[in-house]
Formats: structure tokens, sequence, C-alpha cells
């Protein structure tokens, strides 16, 4: 998964132009890595002969995924009333969004954007 790596790299190399709040690195660095956990289901469905064909590059890499995480972690910071929360699932949101763009940009396979929207 050298990728991965890339994506990380890509996630830490932008502190430098955001503002100094607590979680939000972390939050950006774990949301470049996120969408790459397709590969685990990819893995499965291949391990068990089943078909892979729609699990890279779809649910882990949707504009909903985003929208999803952003409002997820927003309801467990509101519950738990700690800032902290609402900076991770901002930072998150944008490491799964930037983790969409460079993969636009540096692989030739596709991202489904609107998935599970065809």
């Amino acid at each position: 998964m050298p990728q991965n790596g890339i994506h990380a790299i890509v996630g830490v190399a932008t502190r430098k132009w955001m503002p100094k709040k607590e979680w939000l690195l972390l939050g950006l660095v774990l949301g470049n890595m996120f969408p790459v956990l397709d590969n685990l289901a990819v893995a499965y469905a291949t391990l068990t002969k089943a078909d892979t064909h729609g699990l890279h590059r779809t649910f882990t890499h949707s504009i909903f995924t985003v929208i999803t995480m952003l409002v997820l972690f927003y309801a467990v910071g509101a519950v738990t009333r700690n800032q902290k929360w609402n900076n991770f699932g901002l930072g998150f949101g944008a490491g799964i969004l930037m983790h969409i763009l460079v993969d636009l940009v540096a692989w030739f396979n596709g991202v489904e954007l609107l998935w599970p929207l065809r």
C-alpha cells in the first residue's frame, strides 16, 4: 500500500496552511488514509471468491461518505460537547476529499464520486 503513504504525506504537508486546532491535523491525516480501507473489502472478496467489481474506489471515495463523516463527527462533538471531535471531523472530511482529488489526478482507474449513484 505505498499509495497510502503518499496520501498520509499529503495530509501532513498541509499542516503549515492549517489553523492550529486540536485534532484537526490528526483528522486530516487519517482522512487521507481512510479511503484505502476499501482494499480490505477487495481482499476479503478475493479470498472468498466473491465478485470484487464495485468495491475499489467506490463507497470510500464518494462525496456522500465525506458528508456522512462530517455529520457523524459533528454529532459526536455535539453530544460530548467537545470541540476536538468537530475539529477531527472537519479534518477527516477534508482528508477524504484530498485523497479523492489526489486519486483523480494521479491514478487512471477512475473514482466513483457520486457512489451509489451512477
